[in-house]
């Protein structure tokens, strides 16, 4: 049986480096890059150095809570880059190297998957893999054909369907560009694998292992093999078993009693859980555009009854119309339900499963793109069809050329890296921090020991709270409420009246560091 290559997966992932080299390179010449071009990039590391900050724990707490907040997370892939972490590597390069790691283990995966369900014979199939890889819908050219007729910049234009500038990453490539998930899509895909092969303890071992890394992934994936389990149990085909359904049920349940019992008997856990109550929905223009080219390849397919029927009988058919009805009814739970980030459950892995439902479809047009005739009308042909199928990641990739459209990338200037390593490395522990500076607080718990009254929008307790009254220490001259030591960080061109018996520990030319022993002191300098 021919195999792909063994150094494929590594060419595969290779245009998923593009987004961080180039923000890397454009970066402006007074700023420092610091590896995190989307927003949640440094809560990772955060959540990672929490394993080792003031001694090793197993598991971690909130590291933009309270001190006090319990330690009740795990995920081992948080684990893993606390030890990458704990080289003493720059945090956005751990981040990276970890994303490495992930994105080689997805790639592989992906790999082996399309093999079991394509082959690796032909060159159609061959041309299938990096379809798999970089394929997606119409969302980009939809959105430039209706930003032509409203005279709207084709770059900015290509981003109006694909939600949050593309960075819900509804394909399979895209996800590649994120390191956890990454790491997400290769636990899900090798569950997936080895539902096919039947090796249901390895498949129960992935259903647990994807519950404890991440909330949708979780019980996205536990619900697809409960269904799928069900059917398949009603059906009498023998493609699962009594253990491997009692076991998901299991999972499930488990998964829904900690994220959702037992983490929200811990209030400041809850406080935070409302927050994620965010409508961020699936919208039918999104997802309509997102997967219509494989869509259509898939109506192409079962069209037609006689083309539906036999493909019903096939337990793999099942398994892949399963995987999607899951995955996408959990996109839609807003229907039913108080939305919890519906879009979240996409990611791409509708998409993935329509893909290889289509793959027969699929797999003959490029055969027969293949065999046309004239070399000049082959070429033509197979470049229009591949540049229509890959246009979403094309155009994505362009997008990092406008900072109107990609405004994400984290970088640092001189002084605001000088702070962070003054702080790491000379603050007291167990102290917090308090700045004017948005990112400061925001990075001070991916590059310091130290916590910030406020820092993740969403992971942040009583987040609208913190922001307000930090912000009100500047401009109205309060100070916060806490026994812990302060160190408030304004810039060096505000006439600030730092607390009474606070003192400076440290300046550079754009900010002053005060230390503060109490936040409850309500005199001023």
């Amino acid at each position: 049986m021919n195999r792909a290559p063994w150094y494929l997966p590594l060419l595969l992932i290779l245009p998923a480096f593009y987004p961080l080299a180039y923000e890397c390179w454009r970066v402006l010449p007074n700023q420092i890059p610091t590896g995190f071009i989307n927003t949640d990039g440094p809560s990772y590391v955060a959540n990672a150095r929490e394993h080792f900050d003031e001694g090793f724990h197993l598991t971690y707490g909130n590291p933009y809570a309270s001190y006090e907040t319990p330690r009740v997370f795990f995920q081992p892939q948080t684990f893993l880059l606390a030890l990458i972490v704990r080289t003493g590597l720059d945090p956005g390069i751990a981040y990276h190297l970890f994303g490495f790691l992930a994105q080689l283990f997805c790639a592989f995966v992906a790999v082996q998957l399309y093999e079991k369900l394509a082959g690796w014979q032909t060159t159609a199939q061959k041309i299938g893999l990096w379809c798999l890889f970089w394929g997606g819908g119409l969302l980009s050219l939809t959105g430039m054909a209706v930003g032509h007729f409203m005279g709207v910049d084709s770059t900015i234009a290509s981003m109006a369907l694909d939600p949050n500038e593309g960075w819900w990453m509804l394909n399979f490539g895209r996800n590649l560009t994120n390191p956890m998930e990454a790491y997400y899509h290769g636990v899900f895909l090798l569950a997936m694998l080895f539902l096919l092969e039947k090796r249901f303890t390895w498949v129960l071992g992935l259903c647990a292992l994807a519950s404890i890394s991440h909330p949708f992934t979780g019980i996205s994936l536990a619900a697809v093999i409960v269904v799928y389990c069900t059917l398949e149990l009603l059906l009498k085909s023998g493609a699962v078993s009594w253990k491997l359904f009692a076991g998901s049920v299991s999972v499930a349940v488990l998964h829904v009693a900690y994220y959702l019992v037992f983490l929200n008997s811990i209030p400041e856990h809850r406080n935070m859980q409302s927050q994620w109550l965010l409508e961020w929905v699936y919208l039918p223009w999104t997802f309509g555009c997102a997967l219509a080219i494989v869509g259509f390849l898939v109506f192409a397919r079962f069209s037609r009854w006689d083309r539906l029927q036999p493909a019903l009988h096939d337990t793999t058919t099942r398994l892949l119309i399963v995987w999607f009805a899951v995955i996408f009814a959990l996109t839609q739970h807003q229907l039913v339900m108080k939305p919890i980030q519906p879009i979240h459950f996409a990611h791409g892995y509708d998409w993935i499963a329509l893909f290889f439902l289509a793959l027969p479809v699929l797999l003959d047009l490029l055969h027969n793109l293949l065999t046309i005739r004239q070399p000049v009308a082959r070429i033509l042909a197979m470049g229009a069809f591949l540049l229509i199928l890959f246009s979403d990641n094309l155009l994505w990739f362009r997008t990092f050329g406008k900072t109107q459209v990609q405004r994400y990338t984290i970088s640092l200037s001189a002084d605001q890296k000088a702070v962070l390593s003054w702080v790491n490395t000379h603050a007291a522990p167990g102290s917090f921090v308090v700045s004017e500076d948005a990112s400061l607080n925001y990075l001070t718990s991916t590059y310091t020991r130290l916590r910030a009254w406020y820092g993740h929008p969403l992971n942040t307790p009583h987040y609208r709270e913190r922001l307000a009254e930090a912000q009100n220490v500047f401009l109205l001259g309060n100070t916060v409420s806490t026994d812990h030591l302060v160190y408030y960080i304004p810039s060096t061109n505000r006439n600030w009246k730092a607390p009474v018996g606070a003192e400076v520990v440290f300046q550079n030319e754009s900010y002053i560091v005060w230390q503060s022993e109490s936040g409850k002191l309500l005199g001023r300098n």
